[in-house]
């Protein structure tokens, strides 16, 4: 088999939520396989750190790797034409946009009945509608040029499972899933693949604290088939194969990357 197949050289990705842990290993695993990667951090984040990481991946490569700073839970709707679309679209070294990643996700614990409608909302706007306009603006601008593309956005369990005190979390993340599969079928017919890849418990920043919880750790551990928690480098492999050629035939689905967690 060819590794071109799975090259992503000459072509321009944008990704969101890139600063570290599974984001930031997809978008060096995308470096990796030749990719130009632009990638949005908030003004609280310097992105010199993931940056210097993502050049020495590939030291030979001539690929660029530039940054768009914007704080996605304060940004209007209206504002992401022309503070991420337009600003990746004049990064680009072919002005066109190849590949999007819809990473960028937070969360927020809290039962329904006391859950604070500014957080839920805040929730459902990073999680949901960021990435669908994101889909909008950056599909129309694929059609417009005939790009052969590739959408991916970040699932997860709770796409499929509902977990007591995220509500919100659940919600935007069925939502983005069944959203994926709805423009998959509008786009398929004109060279677009629009794909989810959902991560299971994956030890990371946002998840120390369960890691090191023995009890919590323990019942999860019996849960996973493989019996271990996942690393954000096991997210390399499958996010270069959705935005390659090897996945052209695959649209509509979901990427479990879980150790096995849903196939019970």
């Amino acid at each position: 088999m060819s590794a071109k197949l799975f090259s992503l050289e000459g072509k321009t990705v944008l990704i969101t939520g890139a600063t570290n842990g599974i984001g930031q290993a997809m978008v060096i695993g995308l470096y990796e396989a030749g990719a130009n990667v632009i990638f949005t951090h908030r003004p609280s984040t310097d992105p010199s750190e993931t940056k210097a990481l993502i050049l020495e991946s590939n030291p030979t490569s001539k690929s660029i790797v530039e940054t768009i700073e914007v704080d996605l839970a304060d940004l209007k709707i209206t504002d992401i034409g022309s503070k991420i679309v337009d600003r990746a679209i004049s990064l680009s070294p072919n002005g066109k946009i190849d590949i999007l990643v819809n990473n960028a996700g937070i969360t927020y614990r809290s039962n329904l009945v006391d859950f604070p409608e500014e957080e839920f909302n805040k929730v459902l706007h990073v999680n949901l509608h960021v990435p669908v306009h994101l889909t909008k603006l950056v599909g129309a601008h694929m059609l417009e040029n005939k790009i052969r593309g590739k959408i991916v956005s970040t699932a997860s369990l709770t796409s499929f499972q509902g977990f007591p005190g995220i509500s919100s979390y659940c919600a935007s993340k069925g939502a983005i899933l069944q959203f994926s599969k709805a423009i998959s079928s509008e786009w398929a017919s004109l060279g677009i693949n629009v794909n989810c890849i959902g991560p299971g418990y994956i030890a990371t920043n946002m998840t120390d604290k369960l890691v090191k919880d023995t009890s919590k750790s323990d019942y999860i551990l019996g849960r996973i088939p493989q019996g271990k928690w996942g690393s954000p480098n096991d997210f390399k492999g499958p996010v270069v194969f959705l935005c390659s050629a090897a996945s052209d035939y695959i649209t509509g689905e979901c990427l479990m990357v879980d150790g096995g967690w849903m196939s019970r």
